[in-house]
């Protein structure tokens, strides 16, 4: 099934799947990184990076919000 569109903004709930997946995702399938880039019909392409170390260009965890364990 192709979907077409990513649709609407997420509501609480969705985000706190999303939330809930990439913690699941972290946890059992990601080695070191993920590159991931999506395609947005109104503001071109987003990349997406996720990594186990703060990365190198980043002085602080400060400059993340952290989703998960959600409150």
């Amino acid at each position: 099934m192709k979907i077409e569109s990513p649709g609407e903004r997420l509501s609480d709930a969705e985000f706190r799947l999303l939330a809930t997946l990439l913690a699941r995702h972290a946890a059992h399938d990601l080695d070191q990184f993920d590159h991931w880039s999506v395609e947005t019909p109104d503001h071109g392409r987003v990349f997406i990076e996720i990594y186990r170390e703060l990365p190198t260009d980043v002085r602080s965890e400060a400059a993340y919000t952290e989703i998960w364990p959600q409150q």
